[in-house]
Protein backbone atom coordinates (compact mmCIF):
# COMPACT_ATOMS: atom_id res chain seq x y z
CA UNK A 1 0.00 0.00 0.00
CA UNK A 2 1.14 3.00 -0.87
CA UNK A 3 1.52 6.06 1.40
CA UNK A 4 -0.92 9.37 1.38
CA UNK A 5 0.95 12.51 0.86
CA UNK A 6 -0.59 15.61 1.78
CA UNK A 7 -0.13 18.40 0.35
CA UNK A 8 -0.30 22.41 2.09
CA UNK A 9 -2.45 23.22 -0.27
CA UNK A 10 -4.84 20.02 0.98
CA UNK A 11 -4.05 21.37 4.20
CA UNK A 12 -5.69 24.53 3.35
CA UNK A 13 -9.00 22.77 1.86
CA UNK A 14 -9.48 20.62 5.33
CA UNK A 15 -8.87 23.72 7.45
CA UNK A 16 -11.59 25.40 5.66
CA UNK A 17 -13.65 22.60 5.56
CA UNK A 18 -13.22 22.55 9.49
CA UNK A 19 -13.60 25.77 10.57
CA UNK A 20 -16.30 26.68 7.88
CA UNK A 21 -15.07 29.58 7.13
CA UNK A 22 -11.29 31.96 7.69
CA UNK A 23 -9.64 34.60 6.91
CA UNK A 24 -6.94 34.09 4.97
CA UNK A 25 -4.72 35.77 7.21
CA UNK A 26 -5.65 33.12 10.25
CA UNK A 27 -5.27 30.47 8.06
CA UNK A 28 -1.85 31.44 6.78
CA UNK A 29 -0.85 31.60 10.73
CA UNK A 30 -2.19 28.78 11.46
CA UNK A 31 -0.40 27.06 8.44
CA UNK A 32 2.34 28.45 9.54
CA UNK A 33 2.44 30.22 5.60
CA UNK A 34 2.27 33.39 3.67
CA UNK A 35 -1.27 35.09 3.89
CA UNK A 36 -0.16 35.99 -0.57
CA UNK A 37 0.64 32.42 -0.77
CA UNK A 38 -2.78 31.25 0.77
CA UNK A 39 -4.98 33.95 -1.47
CA UNK A 40 -2.94 32.41 -4.33
CA UNK A 41 -4.26 29.31 -3.27
CA UNK A 42 -7.70 29.89 -2.49
CA UNK A 43 -8.01 31.90 -5.99
CA UNK A 44 -7.00 28.87 -7.79
CA UNK A 45 -9.38 26.54 -5.29
CA UNK A 46 -12.35 29.03 -6.26
CA UNK A 47 -12.41 28.57 -9.72
CA UNK A 48 -11.58 24.92 -9.54
CA UNK A 49 -14.84 25.05 -7.69
CA UNK A 50 -13.48 23.83 -4.21
CA UNK A 51 -14.11 26.18 -2.11
CA UNK A 52 -15.88 29.67 -1.85
CA UNK A 53 -14.11 33.17 -1.25
CA UNK A 54 -15.62 36.50 0.12
CA UNK A 55 -13.91 39.88 -0.08
CA UNK A 56 -14.68 42.59 2.42
CA UNK A 57 -12.89 45.58 2.06
CA UNK A 58 -9.40 44.07 2.69
CA UNK A 59 -10.18 40.31 4.41
CA UNK A 60 -10.66 37.98 2.45
CA UNK A 61 -12.58 34.95 3.50
CA UNK A 62 -11.91 31.41 2.23
CA UNK A 63 -15.81 29.80 2.78
CA UNK A 64 -16.82 26.00 2.54
CA UNK A 65 -18.53 25.03 -0.30
CA UNK A 66 -20.44 23.24 3.07
CA UNK A 67 -21.01 26.84 4.00
CA UNK A 68 -23.71 29.12 2.20
CA UNK A 69 -22.21 32.24 0.67
CA UNK A 70 -24.03 35.52 2.63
Amino acid sequence: MSPIIQTEADRLISLVDTKGKISAKEAAKILGLKERQIEEWADFLEKHGILNLKLNFFNLRLISKKQKVK
